[in-house]
């Protein structure tokens, strides 16, 4: 066994690209086809390679292949069951029938303020599941961009974070340690010209600030300018802008 078989596997997967990452160095697999799936048959050949062999994986995933759901405050404190049943009856209210075959992974919050949840297909997830088990991976990890990307905040974050990936912007709105709102949408090349508009737009529907801090974290996408308007206090997260898709997942 390597030396570095101790140190983790970092894997980013996003539309048309799967990004593994450990001490040893990067690889990017493509293909042209855009869905979650598409990637695995990549995937399990890459990671034959012994350069890849850990105990350890985390699977980092695109928001293209996530939905975000804020619920309805519960008013009480609600047992682990009873707070994945909240999230996943919030992605039906939105989704319909589809929702019925994701997996739900849910962030609590106090009672006064509803639940921040995460689902993925259910297929997708146990068929990866699958894959990293048979790769021989102890501990495996599967995480949505946001929750590894959250960790880059101020820990007394108040207003809004845009959190900015190729083709895609999730944008979460908290104060008081608390999320409040969210939305995300797909987005083009032009997404920093669109993003005050979007923000205006969203706070009609928050009880945020009326020109809060906002924090822009762009993935992949390149060198990014701070908008010149003046609706709200522009903060822009350290990003390398030389690293371009699902390797800049990989690296958050």
């Amino acid at each position: 066994m390597s030396r570095w078989s101790a140190e983790p596997l970092r894997i980013a997967l996003a539309p048309g690209e799967a990004a593994l990452l450990n001490p040893r160095g990067t690889r990017v697999l493509t293909t042209h086809a855009r869905s979650a799936t598409s990637l695995l048959p990549l995937l399990d050949e890459a990671l034959g390679d012994p350069a890849w062999r850990s105990s350890r994986v985390e699977v980092v995933l695109s928001q293209h292949f996530v939905r975000h759901v804020l619920t309805p405050p519960p008013g009480k404190a609600l047992r682990r069951n009873e707070e994945a049943a909240l999230v996943a009856a919030s992605l039906r209210e939105i989704y319909g029938d589809e929702a019925a075959h994701w997996r739900v992974q849910v962030h609590g919050q106090p009672p006064q303020a509803g639940l921040v949840g995460a689902a993925i297909d259910e297929s997708f997830a146990q068929q990866l599941d699958a894959l990293l088990a048979r790769h021989g991976f102890l501990e495996a990890a599967i995480r949505p961009l946001s929750s590894i990307a959250a960790q880059r905040l101020p820990k007394k974050f108040e207003g809004w974070w845009a959190l900015v990936e190729p083709g895609w912007l999730g944008l979460f709105g908290g104060a008081n340690g608390v999320w409040q709102h969210l939305a995300g949408q797909p987005v083009d090349a032009d997404w920093i010209t669109a993003l005050p508009g979007l923000i205006e737009r969203e706070a009609g529907w928050s009880t945020l600030p009326a020109k809060p801090a906002v924090w822009v974290q762009a993935l992949g996408v390149g060198a990014v300018s701070t908008p010149v308007v003046d609706n709200a206090r522009w903060q822009m997260l350290p990003c390398d802008s030389q690293v371009r898709g699902a390797l800049a997942l990989a690296g958050i």
